[in-house]
């Protein structure tokens, strides 16, 4: 039997007695505060709609912090990030299923003809939920109170001045930014009311479909429908998001009929699917896991055949299927949802994991095993690899890729760590190549990646790659308007790393969310910045 079928029918086993145990419908146990009592015996057919006259009253769970704001300022941490999920607060553009940034209290805009200066017409419709009219002036005073109070707003909306006319917003860059309106994609532009006597903290008005009634920290978050939202009928009148303190205890409550939609990102929480009569709705999102490798100090990541039998040796496809469909095996650098991430577009060499090739590059290359202990050696060095890896890496494909290369004559053992995100983490570290997660183009700007991974000097280009042709392509993007023009040049960037093996992205995550029979108008979205929207209904 093949490592990876093994590994399969282990997971399998493991859900099984998931079932069999903490998921079969009593009780819950080792849930946090967060979670809601199970009533035991209930039967899945019970509807977790409160129906008081015509009201629609919609519970959704999650296991993975997604309802976890500190308050409810916009303005503070990662605030607008759960804000803009949950369907409260609004960004003057919004990422559609390509990435594209589209319009949404936009009415209209110039791009600049200076190559700094944008206008913005905004819708003259819009109203905060407290009633007041959205005004430019209002989003001007909404950024500026960002931009003092969080320290990645600077580099998040990099303005020169901005002015306001009207409903006319004027934004100049300090120089010239083809991707601006990327960034105003991101959450933490979010637009909100800002006045001498607001409580942001307790009570922030946006202009999403949906206002908090009441909220608990890292427990519950009450939404009601907002009754001055600009975007057409909210369905819904009243929505529950609830954090669990683990999978087990959100796969009961979806079971016991206590919840309609859940995150389903954990293969263990899809024993909820279509064959047990609920929907399973995924989409590739551009959260990348990629080998990167140490080009600073390792002599065998430095070697491209060593990085080229690794790339045959990675059995993507495989993970994929131990991961039930969580995970989206990927042969190029960025997934198929984005414009730029057209595969066809690419020379792609390595389609699928290949021993014999990887052994044969190995042999052309002249790495032979000379004492019979079954590792080949460069310059008389065994090749023996060091992975490193955070705690939470996936043990699975590690073990399955460390048995794969040493079937081609290449030793790997992994080190893990309790952080890999920064240099400083990295200082002293023993390591040839490293596991890392990432969300390539979080607001659809394809410079994000290239910027900090893989330019000579990127802020996190950690394993010190550096290709002056990259570094000369990168800075042309960076002053290119237009998207066909743009996309030719990231196509020409991800080909270089491509024909190198320089970073080996192996597969992509997806949003995965399951509900009832009963809800209606869902639709999960790639970039994990929306999760509830006017749309959303129960039947």
């Amino acid at each position: 039997m093949k490592r990876i079928d093994v590994l399969k029918k282990g997971i399998v086993l493991a859900v099984t007695a998931c079932l069999l145990s903490g998921c079969s419908g009593n009780t819950a146990t080792g849930t946090s505060a967060t979670a809601p009592e199970t009533t035991e015996g209930s039967e899945k057919e019970t509807s977790a709609t409160e129906m008081a006259g015509e009201k629609k009253i919609l519970h959704a769970g999650s296991s993975a912090g997604m309802f976890g704001a500190t308050n409810l300022d916009p303005a503070v941490d990662w605030n607008g990030w759960f804000l803009s999920f949950a369907g409260i607060a609004e960004t003057l553009f919004k990422l559609d299923d390509a990435y594209n940034a589209v319009p949404t209290l936009v009415e209209s805009y110039e791009e600049p003809t200076d190559g700094v200066t944008w206008v913005f017409h905004l819708r003259d419709d819009v109203y905060f939920s407290n009633g007041e009219k959205m005004t430019a002036q209002s989003v001007v005073d909404c950024f500026n109170r960002t931009l003092g109070i969080n320290n990645r707003s600077e580099s998040t909306l990099n303005v020169a001045s901005m002015s306001a006319d009207g409903q006319d917003l004027t934004l100049v860059t300090p120089f010239e930014d083809p991707t601006f309106i990327y960034s105003l994609c991101d959450p933490l532009l979010t637009v909100y009311y800002v006045g001498e006597s607001e409580d942001y903290e307790n009570a922030s008005h946006c202009t999403g479909p949906f206002v908090i009634e009441q909220f608990t920290p890292e427990v519950e978050m009450v939404l009601t429908k907002n009754e001055n939202y600009w975007g057409g009928d909210v369905k819904i009148d009243e929505a529950h998001l609830i954090t669990f303190g683990d999978d087990d205890a959100m796969v009961m409550a979806m079971q016991n009929g206590e919840l309609d939609i859940c995150d389903g990102t954990s293969s263990a929480v899809l024993v909820c699917n279509e064959s047990t009569g609920y929907n399973v709705l995924s989409i590739d999102t551009s959260r990348a896991e990629k080998i990167m490798f140490n080009y600073n100090d390792s002599d065998f990541a430095n070697d491209g055949a060593i990085r080229e039998a690794i790339a045959w040796s990675v059995d993507r496809e495989g993970y994929e299927t131990i991961s039930n469909g969580t995970k989206r095996a990927n042969w190029g650098i960025y997934p198929a949802t984005l414009t730029y991430g057209d595969n066809s577009k690419l020379d792609i060499h390595i389609k699928e994991q290949n021993l014999e090739k990887a052994a044969e590059v190995l042999d052309d290359a002249g790495y032979v095993d000379t004492d019979g202990d079954g590792i080949r050696e460069m310059n008389g060095t065994p090749i023996s690899l060091v992975m490193a890896v955070t705690d939470n890496a996936s043990t699975d494909f590690c073990d399955v890729l460390a048995s794969d290369l040493r079937s081609v004559g290449i030793e790997m053992r992994t080190e893990s760590y309790l952080n890999l995100d920064s240099f400083e983490t990295y200082n002293g570290v023993n390591w040839d190549m490293s596991l890392s997660g990432k969300y390539m183009t979080p607001t659809g700007n394809a410079s994000y990646f290239f910027d900090q991974d893989v330019v000579t000097d990127g802020s996190a280009n950690y394993g010190g790659y550096s290709n002056p042709e990259i570094d000369k392509l990168a800075d042309e993007l960076h002053k290119t308007f237009g998207e066909e023009k743009r996309n030719e040049l990231v196509f020409k960037m991800e080909q270089i790393l491509l024909d190198d093996n320089s970073f080996i992205v192996y597969c992509n995550g997806t949003n995965t969310y399951i509900t009832s029979d009963r809800v209606s108008g869902y639709k999960p979205c790639p970039s994990n910045y929306y999760y509830l929207d006017a749309n959303v209904d129960l039947d």
